[in-house]
């Protein structure tokens, strides 16, 4: 990533903050003023990461391998976040763990919790006892940014029988926040480190050594534990950690010829789509050997797309990049739909790939509108702002109401 006087690179990105699968916003979102360039191809490629979830949540047997989209969205998370902590730490000289936490909690918390509580509610009307039981925990352990630990307990992301859980998805979100809960806290801790290394060359290092150690246990831990695997922080740490080398490396990047930046990043682009396709057998060895297909291919086209070029002829596509930008909404609703209708509609059995992709187009309507009338205000609220410690209690009340609505309610009407 650029230092202080590199604002002329294509490298930085400008964003108010990440999340899964989450944000990559024109330059007015910039939190603080930071002046960030923006990214349109890294746009485009979360249109394509969340594309091909969503078609593979819908039972598109021709992208069997979708759910390698998640992974996708980890290196994006990773190559951002990294990103807006060197650059801000570049052009301010510190970096404000309170300000980045109140800008995760406008970017990521509104669109979130009211899915929660949405799909809390509608699951009291439509589940039995039994099952709005377990949907009841769900909320719990999803407010709290838990999900993956509480999905691991119940069975595998793969065989989950005929009604899984419709806030199954959230355990991504939980990933990243866990990841997130850490990351600023030893970047910051590196700037006080060993201060005659540059700030840029210990996050690297120390990116690496994240990298190396969380991909040798995840390659444990797929044969060991392999549902573990799946969900854990710990096995997918390695995935946002190659998104935070990639930032190091970015400005260095820049400075290939924008041929080589393009065919590194159609290369990468390829890789993904290969991967979501054919990738489908190779589940239960993620995330180990097969996750670097479309893990480095994330990377080739951040990486290639430096240059100035990269795959940005379809990445930065208006449509393409308009489905990017309201990703994260899509993500959250997309999965409650299909489950619940599984229950009210189809009696158990599972949804009709049709059916499916007609819940998919309406919710992507939804994440218009739920990004306009809710994500994009509370972002971009200068009042919010200015005030990080109310923006951190409004948060913490948010979550709050999620919880109560999740315990308060306590049998279903059916």
């Amino acid at each position: 990533m650029p230092t202080s006087n590199e604002e002329s690179q294509p490298t930085a990105t400008a964003i108010s903050t990440l999340d899964a699968h989450n944000d990559a916003a024109p330059p007015e979102d910039t939190p603080g003023g930071l002046e960030l360039r923006f990214r349109p191809d890294i746009e485009g490629l979360r249109a394509v990461a969340v594309v091909v979830v969503v078609l593979f949540h819908a039972g598109l047997s021709q992208l069997a391998g979708g759910y390698i989209g998640v992974d996708v969205f980890f290196v994006i998370s990773g190559f951002l976040i990294t990103g807006l902590l060197l650059r801000e730490r570049d052009t301010r000289g510190r970096i404000s763990i309170l300000g980045f936490y109140a800008r995760r909690v406008r970017r990521i918390l509104p669109a979130a919790i009211l899915v929660i509580i949405g799909t809390t509610v509608a699951a009291y009307y439509i589940q039995n006892i039994i099952t709005y039981t377990v949907t009841a925990g769900d909320a719990k352990y999803s407010s709290l940014f838990a999900a993956n630990w509480r999905m691991s307990q119940l069975s595998s992301y793969f065989n989950m029988g005929s009604e899984p859980s419709p806030l199954r998805h959230f355990w991504s979100l939980a990933v990243e926040e866990q990841f997130y809960l850490v990351w600023p806290l030893l970047v910051l801790l590196l700037g006080v480190l060993a201060r005659r290394w540059s700030h840029r060359w210990k996050v690297l290092v120390a990116s690496s050594v994240i990298v190396v150690t969380s991909f040798i246990w995840a390659l444990h831990e797929v044969t060991a534990s392999p549902t573990w695997a799946f969900y854990s922080p710990f096995t997918r740490a390695w995935e946002l950690g190659l998104g935070a080398v990639a930032a190091c490396l970015a400005a260095e990047a820049a400075r290939m010829p924008k041929v080589t930046g393009a065919v590194i990043a159609w290369v990468g682009l390829l890789a993904i789509v290969w991967a979501a396709v054919f990738q489908g057998h190779q589940a239960d060895n993620y995330p180990g050997w097969p996750a670097l297909v479309p893990v480095l291919g994330a990377v080739a086209v951040i990486v290639g797309g430096a240059s100035g070029i990269g795959a940005g002829h379809f990445l930065a596509f208006a449509p393409v990049r308009s489905v990017g930008r309201v990703s994260y909404g899509w993500y959250l609703l997309h999965w409650p739909p299909m489950i619940l209708a599984i229950g009210i509609i189809y009696e158990g059995h599972y949804i009709p790939v049709s059916d499916a992709l007609w819940i998919s187009a309406a919710t992507l309507a939804g994440a218009y509108l739920m990004y306009y009338v809710l994500e994009r205000p509370v972002r971009r609220s200068s009042w919010l702002a200015r005030r990080p410690v109310i923006t951190l209690i409004l948060g913490a009340a948010w979550i709050g109401v999620a919880l109560i609505v999740a315990s308060c309610i306590h049998v279903p009407l059916v």
